[in-house]
């Protein structure tokens, strides 16, 4: 599972992050997409959510940084590639709950909030979903989202989670990673079909690569914030004003 522990300042972390990824090849998103994907998940955020999440911005990153350092660990990696992130989800769903519970700082909460939010994103990349074989595009297709995501236009689909309704967070967590697995099945064979991975006509903005990035980032995002909201419903928390939330979906559900 997922180490929870306060690790080292937000700066030298996404340093730490970045050295680690060169010398493994394996990040899945990158740490300056992973800010931004996590700065776009917050606009989908209950206000009195988003007030707490914006005053604590640095332990919000953190949490999503920090496993970085330990990308390549099976917590990362779905159980179809010998790993538990599923598992890492759903444990990171419960202690971000349960650390509202028993009234940890705020700082701590927003921390957790980016751990959350870091797993989540991690089922959602399309090469992690696609065994061995995904591996070899894994570090040239976060790159390649980094660089082109100023061009991705952001879509949100929506608050609806049956599972997460049913407060099934594994089951959402393999939705995910099967909607990822459909995703890497026509990345792979963009790849295999390019020329070369440098040949610009393979990976323009028309490309099926391109397609697969932009539709992979924003359903991140949407991944994020359907997270989160369930996580602060479990938590009682006030839904008033979220963002493309049906009224009759506002109030607190059990767990």
């Amino acid at each position: 599972m997922y180490d929870a522990h306060p690790m080292r300042a937000l700066r030298v972390l996404a340093a730490g992050a970045a050295a680690t990824v060169a010398f493994t090849g394996s990040s899945a998103w990158t740490a300056p997409t992973r800010v931004r994907m996590t700065d776009d998940a917050v606009l989908f955020l209950p206000p009195a959510l988003r007030s707490v999440i914006a005053q604590r911005h640095d332990p919000l990153l953190r949490g999503m940084l920090e496993p970085m350092t330990r990308e390549d660990d099976p917590a990362h990696r779905p159980r179809r590639s010998g790993g538990t992130l599923e598992s890492s989800i759903d444990s990171a769903f419960r202690d971000l709950v349960k650390a509202v519970d028993f009234h940890q700082p705020f700082g701590e909460i927003a921390r957790r909030f980016g751990i959350l939010a870091h797993f989540v994103a991690d089922a959602g990349f399309p090469p992690g979903s696609g065994g061995p074989d995904g591996d070899r595009r894994y570090a040239h297709f976060a790159a390649f989202c980094e660089s082109r995501r100023p061009k991705f236009p952001l879509v949100f689909y929506g608050h609806d989670s049956p599972a997460l309704a049913r407060g099934d967070v594994t089951g959402f967590a393999a939705a995910i990673v099967e909607r990822a697995r459909a995703q890497d099945s026509d990345l792979a064979r963009a790849y295999a079909q390019a020329p070369s991975w440098d040949d610009p006509a393979s990976f323009d903005d028309r490309s099926i690569p391109f397609a697969i990035a932009s539709l992979s980032y924003s359903r991140a995002v949407t991944d994020v914030a359907q997270a989160w909201v369930a996580a602060w419903r479990a938590c009682h928390g006030d839904l008033a004003g979220t963002p493309y939330l049906a009224p009759s979906t506002t109030k607190g559900t059990a767990r």
